[in-house]
């Protein structure tokens, strides 16, 4: 079983501040750190959801590998930093990185006991580089959450848009 861990986090969120008050009309200030932790949240949904990294950050991903390969699971796998097995730290010409979607590290060889992958994945260091469908699914659920602050609506009659999740649908990893 192979173990992922968060080592650095995105430095931008994909959407700003000012683009999620225009999504949910927002014609102050007040509640900008709100506004700035919704985002965040939504984000973090967003790449749950799908398996993905949207902004590039910094996993390592710790384990016995299947097969003798590690698949990695945040995609797009953008750099392989380091590979280290129960022998220590394994020089670049032990190991080849398949980056992208479908990201593999395998060894020339082969791996000795645990496996421990550091790895970049995420679509850059750009919002504008995260996929649009993501980016308006990111900008609404971050709305809703700004109008349904509270856990639970009572009183009134709401509809689900099914659309919006469909907008995630295509970027969901399928596992290998």
């Amino acid at each position: 079983m192979m173990r992922s861990t968060l080592v650095a986090p995105p430095s931008v969120e994909p959407v700003s501040v000012a683009e999620a008050k225009v999504q949910a009309v927002i014609e102050h200030d007040e509640h900008d750190d709100m506004v700035s932790r919704l985002i965040m949240a939504a984000r973090q949904e967003a790449e749950q959801l799908t398996g993905r990294a949207l902004i590039t950050q910094t996993w390592q991903q710790r384990g016995n590998p299947h097969g003798g390969a590690v698949e990695l699971r945040r995609w797009p796998a953008l750099e392989v930093v380091s590979v280290s097995d129960n022998r220590g730290e394994l020089p670049a010409t032990e190991w080849a990185a398949q980056l992208g979607e479908s990201p593999v590290v395998e060894p020339v060889d082969c791996f000795e006991g645990v496996v421990t992958v550091v790895y970049k994945a995420g679509y850059g260091t750009e919002p504008e580089a995260v996929p649009a469908p993501i980016r308006q699914w990111i900008l609404a659920t971050a709305a809703s959450l700004y109008e349904h602050r509270e856990r639970a609506v009572a009183g009134t009659i709401t509809a689900k848009h099914d659309f919006l999740d469909g907008l995630l649908d295509t970027y969901v990893v399928q596992p290998v």
